[in-house]
């Protein structure tokens, strides 16, 4: 086991704990477009500390690829936020398991990474794990738009994925990672049309969990990112960060008292389902740790 696996594994459950105070954030009033807003503001001071003291040469010329990965990061939240607003969130969250074959197959069309049997393997299980994990068990609606939505978001967030794990390092990694932060964060100013209602209506109960649930999603991101550019592993960082599927439903099923009172019940028809997900979930560590026994 390397370094990277803990790394994107405590990455993966620092998403699902960001997203289990996001949730809290958005029943308190938080708004999605306006959580979204905050949360990519907030990343620019985030990833702004591992500038300090840094001396690293910056390759200029190479600037292209942290503005494209930046662009890559807005549109993958802007799809995900799309999907959650417009679509159904019960169909939106396992689709998104769906990052990880994208990125095998982005590796594999540009050839910026190798990917051996088992890696592929394990992405694919990993899919279907979180496709199982996050199965709401009612009917969907909006299924097209939702899957076409949901889809374009994951293909987003691959790409992204592998231009920082591809240029990240030859660039320079702290300031590639700010930059693209920089322009994400710039490019939420165009949510600012599609507010419902303006940051100043958040009601005073809201900020706190909407800010902690920001902080605590930049945090997990930088250590993401931060994995992805120092060890490029990025097909196999991807497949751990899939466990993020499994931490959801684990703190789900531990808090399942208090998400009731937030409108998260849990269905316990699907339970069945989700054990199968987390099984699957397990397939695919093993699968990609085997070689490494």
């Amino acid at each position: 086991m390397e370094i990277f696996h803990i790394s994107s594994a405590i990455a993966a459950f620092g998403y699902a704990v960001a997203a289990a105070v996001s949730k809290y954030a958005l029943a308190k009033g938080a708004g999605v477009l306006r959580l979204a807003f905050v949360a990519n503001c907030l990343f620019v001071p985030t990833f702004a500390v591992p500038l300090i003291g840094n001396t690293n040469t910056i390759d200029w010329s190479l600037i292209v690829f942290p503005i494209l990965t930046g662009v890559l990061f807005f549109l993958g939240q802007l799809f995900t936020f799309a999907a959650i607003r417009y679509g159904d969130v019960s169909l939106q969250t396992p689709i998104m398991g769906a990052k990880a074959v994208f990125v095998v197959f982005i590796a594999v069309l540009f050839g910026t990474e190798t990917i051996t049997l088992p890696l592929a393997f394990a992405a694919f299980a990993s899919m279907f794990a979180v496709a199982c994990l996050g199965f709401s068990g009612g009917g969907a609606h909006r299924v097209g738009l939702t899957i076409s939505l949901a889809l374009l978001s994951a293909l987003f967030f691959a790409g992204s994925d592998v231009m920082m794990g591809h240029y990240g390092r030859a660039f320079g990694a702290a300031h590639f990672m700010f930059i693209a932060m920089l322009v994400n964060a710039a490019l939420s100013f165009c949510l600012l049309p599609f507010f419902k209602s303006p940051l100043r209506v958040i009601p005073k109960v809201a900020w706190p969990w909407l800010l902690l649930a920001s902080l605590l999603m930049a945090g997990q991101a930088l250590l993401l990112n931060y994995t992805l550019v120092r060890y490029q592993s990025v097909a196999e960082v991807n497949v751990i960060y899939s466990m993020r599927g499994l931490w959801a439903v684990l703190i789900g099923v531990l808090f399942v008292k208090h998400l009731q009172q937030v409108g998260e019940p849990i269905n316990l028809k699907i339970i069945g389902l989700r054990f199968a997900g987390a099984l699957l979930m397990c397939m695919a560590l093993v699968i990609l740790f085997y070689p490494y026994q």
